[in-house]
């Protein structure tokens, strides 16, 4: 409970200072298997959000040593309540640590678009190493998410780099009736 309490207020305290955390978790990690745990933890929202000095503590080296290809949709449109799955390619042109990432610009109520970024990933590839991937996003209503008709993204993120973007609309649910 302390550790995941110390990783909690450093994930807080990053979002108002992160260059402190970014000092801290350079001082502390490697040191501690569970410090280790606790320093990443902390840098999450870091990491979502790309901060290039918490990847580097973490090996994440810039995406200009990866190919990214082959980044489609299964279709143009999902209902809201249905799934929709996405593919993509990855390919290390010399040895890296990589962290793979999807980011919705979800349509709110307003008309204003939120990203939300989810983590596929994190593994390290060997030189010519290449990964295909295929994901499946739901777009069912939660109490903690309202899903609303209109045009969506998804962005593929590698490495803190956004890697390519594909619009898609999000209709109304479907009907039950019979």
């Amino acid at each position: 409970y302390v550790r995941k309490s110390v990783a909690n207020n450093l994930n807080d305290i990053s979002k108002t200072h992160p260059d402190l955390v970014v000092k801290i978790a350079s001082e502390w990690y490697g040191n501690n298997e569970h410090t280790d745990w606790i320093v990443k933890h902390g840098c999450r929202t870091l990491l979502k959000k790309g901060n290039r000095d918490a990847l580097s503590i973490f090996g994440f080296v810039d995406a200009d040593c990866l190919n990214v290809g082959g980044f489609k949709l299964n279709a143009e449109y999902v209902s809201i309540g249905e799934n929709m799955t996405f593919y993509f390619r990855i390919k290390a042109k010399r040895a890296a640590r990589v962290r793979l990432e999807y980011g919705i610009d979800y349509l709110k109520a307003n008309g204003k678009r939120n990203r939300k970024i989810f983590q596929i990933s994190e593994m390290s590839l060997e030189e010519n190493q290449e990964k295909t991937y295929m994901k499946t996003h739901a777009f069912a209503n939660l109490s903690t998410r309202s899903h609303y008709p209109g045009i969506h993204s998804i962005t593929l993120i590698v490495n803190g780099a956004e890697m390519g973007t594909l619009d898609f609309e999000l209709l109304p649910a479907k009907s039950l009736t019979t």
